[in-house]
């Protein structure tokens, strides 16, 4: 009777294995019946990364737009190309000769970037302190009273072509469309306030822009609107400072903020340390510049050190990344990842580096199209099983702890606060979101009911429905997989 037990046990043990994971096929299988998704492009892939079982596929070899999930191929290829504890290092020098009778500089103060995505940033106000107050102040403690010359701004760690070209002009002149710069400053940003009217079409004024930008510009054709939420779009590139915004903000708002890239980060740099500068006293006889504009490499040699600033340890620059899926940061890395392997701070070696390293890796890299660090162009496009395999990777990597902990926790924080609430998957994973027009995006880890690990990979395309609606589709298959028992 025991061992008749055992066998009755066991076979309802297998049954519902295979009911489970069954079930999770079949769900598979509804959304090609999806009417909302008739037009649509589907890439699913999820495997047990204790023994490589595929649990489910759908497609796990076409290259999909993957959105902003791109950003866990850039962070992971980042943790292992670096220390976790890296940092980025912005450094302050003069050149020149300090006439200590008149305590003059002859020369320049030059701001030598090197690549921080977090400089001045407000989610970083403990780490950098009042930075620019510093900086005055070393500078006026070497016994230099007056400055025959000019602040610098040397931002050449990096290409100057700040933008990818393959970004689209509508992204540019906002906030999650400013480039990465080899010299930041308050992640390439810029608060500007809008008072709007009582009524529907009413004009807008601006108000307020902070940090001030010199020279800034912006045609203001944003009108009052029956809204709830920002619905404006700021258009110019770098090194542009005529900018035109458009579209429609609340009623009877009267400091309504959105949020704008900045023309040329590094010239706003130089222009801070130029005012602060000349509020502790020293004069300064001429205007402040970049490396950029400047025609005499000579003029921005770093000849003395005053001081070095570095940034937050990678790992924390990783995890707003992946928290709070930031740009900017990424696409800072990305070039990072150029500089290391090609000592090329661009975009293009950017991205040949990261597929490089992973096809040493063994990762397949057929149909893997990367563009940007990011995820905001819509020419990069991989597939489900690749991130899934990387995903795979970086769970038997050393830096795995660092890697997950980087990601928000379904129904709790991050991007994917909102997911999975009041389910078993609530708590329970460890996921990156991505969101553009017409493209939806999950990938990371999830923990079963019988405790195993999952990596996944969801990527739509195309899709008829709203995005509210097709968030709940793919939370649905999401929480079928947290709900597996084998």
């Amino acid at each position: 009777m025991r061992i008749s037990g055992l066998i009755i046990f066991l076979f309802i043990s297998f049954c519902f294995k295979a009911q489970t994971i069954e079930q999770l096929k079949q769900e598979l299988a509804l959304l090609l019946k999806d009417a909302d998704l008739k037009n649509a492009s589907i890439g699913f892939y999820a495997e047990d990364l204790s023994n490589n079982m595929v649990l489910g596929e759908l497609n796990p070899d076409q290259s999909l737009v993957p959105a902003s999930i791109t950003k866990l191929i850039t962070t992971a290829t980042s943790l292992e190309l670096f220390d976790g504890n890296h940092r980025f290092t912005t450094n302050l020098y003069y050149n020149g000769k300090i006439d200590s009778t008149s305590k003059i500089l002859h020369g320049n103060i030059v701001i030598k970037g090197g690549g921080d995505p977090a400089l001045g940033s407000h989610r970083f106000e403990k780490h950098y302190g009042n930075f620019m107050n510093k900086w005055a102040n070393e500078i006026k403690a070497l016994g230099i009273d007056s400055i025959n010359g000019k602040v610098i701004a040397d931002a050449s760690y990096f290409n100057e072509q700040m933008i990818p070209s393959t970004w689209i002009w509508g992204d540019l002149g906002n906030y999650y469309g400013a480039g990465p710069s080899g010299l930041s400053i308050h992640e390439n940003m810029c608060m500007v306030e809008f008072g709007s009217g009582k009524n529907k079409g009413d004009s807008t004024v601006i108000s307020c822009i902070k940090p001030f930008v010199p020279d800034l510009e912006i045609e203001n054709l944003v009108k009052s609107g029956d809204t709830q939420k920002d619905e404006s779009i700021f258009y110019g590139g770098p090194y542009q400072y005529n900018k035109m915004v458009k579209g429609n903000i609340p009623l009877n708002k009267k400091d309504f903020v959105v949020k704008s890239s900045i023309p040329d980060p590094a010239f706003l740099t130089s222009f801070e340390l130029t005012m602060e500068l000349k509020s502790i006293g020293i004069k300064i006889t001429e205007t402040n510049s970049t490396s950029r504009l400047e025609k005499n490499k000579s003029s921005y040699n770093a000849e003395y050190l005053i001081s070095s600033l570095p940034s937050p340890p990678l790992t924390e620059l990783i995890q707003q990344i992946n928290y709070h899926s930031i740009n900017l940061y990424a696409e800072h890395l990305l070039n990072h990842i150029g500089v290391k392997k090609f000592n090329s701070g661009d975009v293009e070696s950017g991205t040949a580096a990261e597929l490089e390293f992973w096809k040493s890796k063994g990762i397949d890299v057929d149909g893997m199209f990367l563009n940007d660090g990011s995820g905001l162009s819509r020419f990069n496009g991989f597939t489900s099983k690749q991130l899934v395999k990387i995903l795979a990777y970086m769970k038997q990597s050393k830096n795995f702890e660092l890697f997950y902990q980087s990601l928000p926790i379904a129904g709790k924080s991050g991007t994917v606060k909102s997911v999975g609430l009041g389910s078993v998957l609530e708590g329970n994973a460890r996921i990156k979101s991505g969101y553009m027009t017409r493209a939806r995006s999950y990938a990371g880890y999830i923990k079963t009911k019988s405790n195993k690990t999952v990596g996944f990979a969801f990527i739509v395309n195309n899709f008829n429905c709203s995005p509210q609606v097709m968030k709940k589709k793919m939370e649905k298959l999401m929480i079928k997989l947290a709900e597996l028992n084998y």
